[in-house]
């Protein structure tokens, strides 16, 4: 960089590649991205099909099949943890997938299975929304795929696997389907404010402009200070904070138990049931009809249970609506229909004969309906209590789900054979019975929780001071003030909120406060203000140390 003084690169006002000022119809066109995200949880349980037909060829254990299920999903996590989306990684994820349609060796099918998961996981790490009104709808949207796509995979592979014979087409098939979606990655446009104009800053400098910076290109982690935020930062979160626990054990089980599932419901519906393998994986289409469910009736439910009145016990009488307690009151409801649903599809299989292979498909309504609010519940609490470390948190969440998901593939089968369909799923019923404690405790004693959490209060004061007075308390704890609506500008991981602590793209911070500075493209007067360090930059923008989380998710 040349020693002279940069000058910063921000969007004006009403800049036409600012994604925040695009059309409607080019905003809809960025909801095709939902294919990416279901082709990328797709490839997870579509393996499952072919468990059989690896069994029978390799003659290998089921824990050993098993391993090309888990290492996918860990695959995803580690994406989750560098937190880097990239188009080459989109681009990788056919050739990735390669290996294990067409090479004849087990060791090599499981090894490229945790690429493609790496691959895969890109996608869903790439939502960016600027629209705070359109936010819940995309949050919705988007965790409907994730859920989805592994329950929509089974019933499409287990009909290819029928007829396959010894060839492993249904892996053959994800990787023609993989290969079909690369030109969505070329037509989806770019939406990351700080990549957008990094590309400009880089085009002024063609243009005779040595000196023209985006501001996010004068600040880089250091290798510590991003080995802290990507992986010390929430592995300390995840030992330290209660909240981050109580979520991480809630959505973990939820997750996981839908993985059991893969290995469950087609020894139920085959071995019990009598069905045909092609129609073992349609079961699985009751738990997308919960997942839809959930997502219609989210608003009103959640509207219904904010305002009940519940006993002094339970809630603290001073309770405000807009709290993040009071939003955590309709994790009830879903935390007592999981165990419900878990003994539905458990004990009325028994009778044998005289029950309906109906009656266990309908508790997957319930189970599906439960599993998603659960989801959304707990990752929203967890990320309104560490706001600008929200990535952080969904990182540790995000580890403890995919290391159970990963586990459960690989013991369902013992634990078939050990306990039974009856009381092995019955032992996750009770499971989910004994963990009710967790919502209620929080929204006993949440408020508490927040106040003490070493985390949350070191980024209430990173926020605080990025704003120069008090409005992130006024935020966060709105028991004690009244809510005040901040402009914002936020990038979203899976389905929490993940914020982009500082949006140096638009010369402002994530919660409307201008940095002190201006710049090439930016709408200010002509006595622009330089910055001639990464120091200097953070000083403008009232950083204190440690570093807030920096990921910049994009489409």
């Amino acid at each position: 960089m040349s020693s002279a003084e940069p000058d910063l690169v921000v969007f004006a006002k009403d800049d036409p590649e600012d994604a925040a000022n695009w059309s409607d119809g080019k905003k809809r066109l960025v909801a095709a991205q939902l294919i990416l995200v279901m082709n990328s949880v797709f490839g997870s349980s579509f393996y499952a099909a072919t468990v059989l037909q690896l069994e029978a060829t390799y003659g290998a254990s089921d824990v050993v099949i098993s391993l090309g299920l888990s290492d996918y999903v860990l695959g995803t996590f580690e994406r989750d943890v560098w937190a880097t989306t990239t188009l080459p990684d989109c681009m990788a994820s056919a050739p990735a997938s390669a290996p294990s349609a067409y090479v004849n060796n087990l060791a090599v099918i499981i090894l490229f299975r945790f690429f493609a998961g790496c691959c895969a996981a890109c996608a869903l790490n790439n939502l960016y929304m600027t629209d705070m009104k359109a936010q819940a709808v995309a949050i919705a949207f988007y965790s409907a795929a994730v859920f989805a796509g592994p329950c929509v995979a089974l019933p499409v592979g287990f009909f290819i696997a029928a007829d396959a014979g010894p060839e492993l087409w249904v892996l053959r098939t994800y990787l023609f389907f993989v290969a079909a979606l690369l030109p969505v990655v070329y037509i989806l446009p770019e939406t990351h404010g700080p990549t957008i104009l990094a590309k400009r800053s880089a085009r002024y400098r063609k243009l005779g402009n040595p000196n023209a910076r985006a501001a996010h290109e004068l600040n880089h982690l250091t290798t510590r200070q991003f080995c802290q935020v990507h992986i010390g930062r929430p592995f300390a979160m995840f030992i330290r904070e209660p909240i981050i626990q109580g979520a991480a054990v809630w959505t973990s089980l939820a997750y996981g138990i839908i993985y059991l599932f893969f290995e469950v419901y087609p020894f139920v519906f085959v071995q019990n049931f009598h069905f045909q393998l092609q129609f073992a994986g349609l079961p699985f289409i009751s738990m997308v009809i919960g997942f839809i469910t959930a997502i219609l009736v989210n608003r009103p439910l959640a509207q219904l249970f904010i305002h009940m009145p519940f006993p002094s016990f339970l809630q603290p009488h001073d309770l405000h609506p807009n709290s993040p307690e009071a939003r955590l009151k309709l994790a009830l409801l879903p935390c007592f229909l999981m165990p419900v649903s878990l003994l539905w599809f458990a004990w009325p299989r028994s009778s044998g004969g005289n029950v309906h292979w109906i009656v266990p498909t309908l508790s997957g309504v319930v189970f599906g309906f439960a599993a998603i609010t659960i989801f959304f519940i707990f990752l929203t609490y967890a990320a309104e209590t560490f706001t600008i470390y929200s990535n952080s948190s969904s990182v540790s969440n995000s580890f403890c789900r995919s290391v159970i998901a990963a586990i459960f593939p690989l013991i369902s089968n013992s634990l078939l054979n050990s306990l039974g369909v009856k009381w092995g799923v019955s032992l996750f019923a009770f499971l989910s019975l004994g963990l009710i404690p967790i919502p209620l405790i929080f929204l006993r004693y949440g408020t508490a929780f927040r106040k003490r959490s070493h985390y949350a209060q070191e980024a209430a004061a990173l926020v605080s001071r990025m704003q120069g007075g008090d409005i992130l308390m006024t935020e966060r704890f709105p028991e004690i003030h009244e809510r005040r609506e901040l402009h914002s500008t936020t990038s979203l991981r899976t389905t929490a909120s993940v914020s982009d602590e500082i949006d140096l793209s638009r010369g402002q911070s994530s919660v409307g406060i201008p940095i002190k500075s201006g710049g090439i493209g930016m709408d200010v007067p002509n006595e622009l203000k330089r910055l001639d360090s990464s120091a200097e930059l953070q000083k403008s923008s009232e950083f204190p140390c440690p570093p807030p989380d920096d990921s910049f998710p994009r489409v």
